[in-house]
This record gives structure tokens, C-alpha cells and sequence, in this order.
């Protein structure tokens, strides 16, 4: 049996680290998870600029049907959204003694995991200044990163007006805010108060954990603002369909460095999102709270 020295570190295995980058930036993932994602559009040649051309479907309505008619078929002229494939990041390494690392369960897990997090952060980054983009539902706070529950209904009651609601299955409705913000929420006793919610394993008081609001899923993100700067957006509502995502899968390429005696990793990701509304569109689906 030969034996494994640096000299074999060239006999590098991409698909490994591939999967195990891959598999640390899925943990990271939860707005890409709550919007639309398109990448099944997205080619595995696909190259910066593309263009995904996708129709915003109108809103069917049922047809009452009468004895001996025909069914009457309409065609709908449907608006449309062009998703651009725009941004291109990367996370890169030079690794020195490759066959070492890949040999150690924990230095091969804390690199990938590394490698994983930073790319998942962008794209998380990416969607959440997406959200904040749309401008047409923005509500004021009175009060710098403190939440209410009358400006959360009145936010809520936007969506309404949108004929959203915001507690159907399917909806994908989702709550976020900046971890000052989402304190506040904390704070309120209509969502963390055992005589206004119920028993201990539904109580924010005794879990430190908002899980709903009003009957949205609540989250706290560091891509929501609290510096207290006039207008940031401190927390969002908005629905699965509001934003567009895709991108193409994680690639991760290798290269051995004589120079440095070492192997070069790279782990790309190839990606672009849009709203499905333009950000000045009040049926944007979106409801951003803004410092006053």
C-alpha cells in the first residue's frame, strides 16, 4: 500500500468539500428558505447577467358554472419580473498539508463550516436588503428600535388590505427584526405573558423565544438595522411570494500551489434575487418598519 505524504496533496476531492460547505451553509439558511426560489431556472453553464423572464400570475377567480353552458376560458395578460443572476461572491483559502486536514474530522469541519457560513451570510444579506428595499408600506416607529403592538397591526392590517392573510398555510408570512426591535416584541405582554398566550411551552417568558405574532413566525436577524439612524428599516413583514430568488449551486474548485506548498480553495456561488413588485408598489407584499 503506497503511503499518503504531502507530496499526494494535489489528490484533492472537491465533491467532498464541496458537500460539506455546502451542507454548514444550509444550516445558516433561513431567508432563502422563506422566499421564492427559482433556481431550478438557472442553468448549470449560467454566467453573470442572465436573465430569468418570469410572469406574475393574476389572480384567478372561480366562475360560477350553468347547466348547458360551455366553459368559458380566458387568457390572462400577465405582467412580468425579470430576475437578473447578478452577484457573484466567493470564500478563499489557501490550505497548507491538504491531505492533513482532510485526514482531521475537526479541521476539515471547521474550514468548511468557515467556508459555508461566510457564503450563506452574504446571500442571507443579499435577500434581507432585498426586503428592505420596498418602500410602498413603510410604517414609522415612534420611538427608535421599540415595536408596539398598535404599529404591529397596522402593518398587519396593510397586508390585509392587500387581501393577504397573514395566518393561511401556504402563505409563507414572515416576521423579522433587528435584534433591538425584536427585544421590544419581547417585551410586549399580548405575545410573552402566560394569561395572554397560554401555558409555559408556548410562552416567550419562558423560553426567551418570540414564536409568533399575531400568527406570524418571528425572527430576530443582524441584517435588520438598530443603529438608530433616521428611516432604517428595524423589522419586516413580507410574504414567500413578495421576493425572487435563484442562483446556481456552490461550486468549489481547487488548485495546488507549488509556491506555496499548499492547495488553493475557492467555494462560489453565482446568484441574484428581485422583488416581485417594484419597491414603490403598495402590492409589493412587504411592510417595512422604519426609525422615525
Amino acid at each position: 500500500m503506497a503511503n499518503v505524504t504531502v507530496t499526494t496533496a494535489a489528490v484533492f476531492i472537491p465533491e467532498m468539500w464541496r458537500d460539506a460547505i455546502l451542507n454548514y451553509a444550509e444550516r445558516r439558511f433561513r431567508l432563502k428558505n422563506q422566499v421564492t426560489d427559482l433556481s431550478s431556472e438557472v442553468s448549470s453553464g449560467a454566467k453573470r447577467g442572465d436573465t430569468i423572464h418570469t410572469p406574475r400570475v393574476t389572480e384567478e377567480t372561480a366562475v360560477s358554472k350553468t347547466a348547458g353552458s360551455n366553459v368559458i376560458f380566458v387568457a390572462n395578460t400577465d405582467g412580468e419580473t425579470d430576475l437578473v443572476v447578478n452577484q457573484h461572491f466567493y470564500s478563499a483559502k489557501l490550505i497548507e498539508d491538504v491531505v492533513r486536514v482532510q485526514e482531521s474530522a475537526a479541521l476539515f469541519n471547521g474550514y468548511a463550516r468557515s467556508m459555508g457560513y461566510a457564503m450563506a451570510k452574504k446571500i442571507e444579506n443579499f435577500i434581507a436588503l432585498l426586503v428592505q428595499s420596498s418602500t410602498a408600506n413603510d410604517t414609522a416607529l415612534s420611538t427608535d428600535n421599540t415595536m408596539t403592538a398598535a404599529l404591529l397591526r397596522s402593518g398587519i392590517k396593510k397586508l390585509y388590505d392587500l387581501g393577504v392573510d397573514t395566518t393561511m398555510p401556504g402563505r409563507g408570512v414572515q416576521l423579522y427584526g433587528g435584534p433591538a426591535t425584536y427585544l421590544s416584541i419581547l417585551g410586549l405582554d399580548q405575545f410573552v405573558s402566560w394569561e395572554k398566550i397560554g401555558p409555559a411551552e408556548a410562552s416567550g417568558n419562558k423560553t426567551g423565544i418570540v414564536g409568533e405574532v399575531y400568527g406570524i413566525p418571528t425572527s430576530q436577524s443582524t441584517d435588520w438595522d438598530e443603529d438608530g439612524g433616521t428611516g432604517d428599516e428595524v423589522a419586516s413583514i413580507f410574504t414567500k411570494e413578495s421576493v425572487w430568488y435563484a442562483e446556481q449551486i456552490l461550486r468549489v474548485q481547487s488548485d495546488y500551489s507549488i509556491d506555496a506548498l499548499g492547495t488553493k480553495v475557492v467555494a462560489d456561488a453565482l446568484f441574484g434575487g428581485v422583488l416581485q413588485q417594484t419597491a414603490a408598489a403598495t402590492a409589493s407584499q412587504i411592510v417595512n418598519f422604519t426609525n422615525p
